[in-house]
């Protein structure tokens, strides 16, 4: 009997030991690791782009090697892409190339390879000049300038000066007016008031 018990005990084990419970063998510093990752990414997903940034520059600068450094490279390509953030076209190609050419042995385990592969593209057609864009991107290239002019009191003659009196006037005429009724607001308040013994 007991050999039976030993015999079905034997897989369960190996499992335990293949799964490790979850868990492979802990890396050093991944706890530390991980728990970057999961900040930057709630940073981020909270839309404070100047700690995700900070934080995914860190992980990228610490951990480059590992899953969660690979991907930060990603998403600082991300964020620099976004207008909230002051988009910057060069560091965003700097990160998403490095993510790309990084993730060409697929050793990284990029999850985003297609996405950063499209993006890099766009970003490398940004930095072209609107001439030479394609059809489809050229229409961010509006140069049509437009002019105002803007005339100052007092540059025209009595006529500006004249209406500058009459606004004035009316400023002051409202703001009699708004005193005024102020004072009967609060003559009609202790009016309506209970009267205390």
């Amino acid at each position: 009997m007991k050999t039976l018990r030993l015999i079905f005990a034997v897989p369960l084990l190996s499992a335990c030991a293949t799964l490790g419970l979850g868990r492979g063998p802990r890396e050093p510093g991944g706890g530390a690791r991980e728990q970057l990752w999961r900040q930057a990414f709630d940073a981020y997903s909270h839309d404070s782009l100047r700690v995700a940034e900070a934080l995914y520059q860190r992980l990228a600068a610490e951990y480059p090697r590992t899953h969660e450094g690979h991907e930060s490279r990603y998403f600082l390509g991300l964020l620099n892409l976004d207008p909230r953030a002051g988009a910057d076209l060069r560091a965003a190609e700097q990160h998403l190339a490095i993510y790309v050419a990084d993730d060409s042995a697929r050793s990284l385990r990029g999850g985003y390879r297609r996405e950063a592969g499209t993006l890099l593209g766009l970003v490398r057609q940004m930095r072209v000049p609107c001439g030479d864009r394609p059809p489809g991107l050229a229409g961010g290239c509006d140069t049509t300038t437009v002019t105002r002019t803007v005339t100052q009191p007092g540059e025209s003659g009595g006529a500006s000066a004249a209406e500058l009196a009459r606004l004035r006037r009316g400023f002051s005429e409202r703001g009699d007016t708004i005193r005024d009724l102020r004072t009967e607001l609060e003559r009609i308040r202790n009016t309506l008031a209970p009267r205390r013994p």
